[in-house]
């Protein structure tokens, strides 16, 4: 009976745990790791395509279409956690998926470095 408790307990409680919505270190560890992959995405992404060509748009959107929905993923997990300055985060997280998509032409990328910054800030003062 101890046994079949013990098992029970330890199958719940990680489930209690994974019910908490405010940010670990670690979750917004993985925010910044994958922000920081998506504008060196985005960046080589500019460099490569003329996104003012139609043809050049549709071949971008075929080759690195992945790009733009993991960055809408980003944005999804940026807005599940608590952080100090949110809706700071979250723009920083519409300008990654910015970056990502094969639109504009990339200046946006430029705003994603100061925001990574603040973000890592954040990371070492825990």
């Amino acid at each position: 009976m101890l046994k079949k408790y013990c098992v029970v307990l330890l199958l719940v409680l990680p489930l209690s745990a994974q019910a908490e919505t405010s940010y670990s270190g670690d979750s917004l560890g993985k925010i910044y790791l994958e922000m920081r992959y998506l504008h060196e995405l985005g960046v080589e992404l500019h460099k490569q395509y003329d996104l003012t060509d139609r043809e050049q748009i549709g071949l971008c959107k075929f080759e690195t279409g992945h790009n733009a929905t993991r960055a809408r993923n980003l944005i999804g997990a940026v807005n599940r956690i608590d952080y100090p300055d949110k809706e700071t985060l979250i723009n920083a997280a519409w300008s990654t998926y910015s970056c990502a998509s094969c639109k504009g032409d990339g200046a946006i990328c430029d705003t994603i470095p100061e925001q990574l910054d603040k973000i890592q800030a954040v990371l070492e003062a825990d």
